[in-house]
């Protein structure tokens, strides 16, 4: 055999053992990066049904909607204008969700509610953030008005 071919071997070889070594570190990562693909894939989806677009509304008044994912929703929580998120309540039932989408975890109870975050009186971005137990995330804005709250001095 010339030397040549057995350069040509050795190396083989050894791109064979590193790539033997690898397997394992790159199947894990690839795991990881299915798991990351997938949530971005499908991401979890959802509808603000309160407030409406463009409505007028109070700070601390109730907000609706309903989220699902197919890993599961793990939280979802609202802010005004990127402002501090808060959290919603999950798992209300909310009506033909189920029958919709009879396959995804806890279509039954797949409501929400929050409450208008306080800010002052003007135009804002309300943003529902829907977070997947798989990590995927998606995002429902909605504009709103927010009214003048006033309050009533001793009379």
């Amino acid at each position: 055999m010339s030397r040549r071919w057995k350069e040509f071997f050795c190396v083989a070889g050894m791109a064979a053992i590193v790539l033997a070594g690898c397997r394992k570190s790159e199947s894990e990562s690839a795991r990881r990066t299915t798991a990351a693909s997938e949530a971005a894939r499908h991401p979890p989806f959802g509808y603000i049904d309160t407030p409406k677009e463009n409505e007028t509304v109070a700070s601390g008044s109730p907000g609706y909607g309903w989220a699902l994912d197919d890993s599961g929703v793990a939280s979802v929580t609202a802010s005004l204008d990127s402002g501090p998120a808060k959290p919603a309540e999950l798992g209300q039932s909310y009506p033909g969700v189920r029958e919709a989408y009879p396959t995804f975890p806890n279509s039954d109870n797949a409501g929400f509610s929050f409450l208008i975050p306080p800010v002052a009186a003007g135009p804002h971005l309300l943003v529902v953030t829907i977070t997947g137990k798989d990590g995927g995330k998606t995002e429902l804005k909605r504009h709103v008005l927010i009214k003048e709250s006033r309050v009533q001095g001793p009379g």
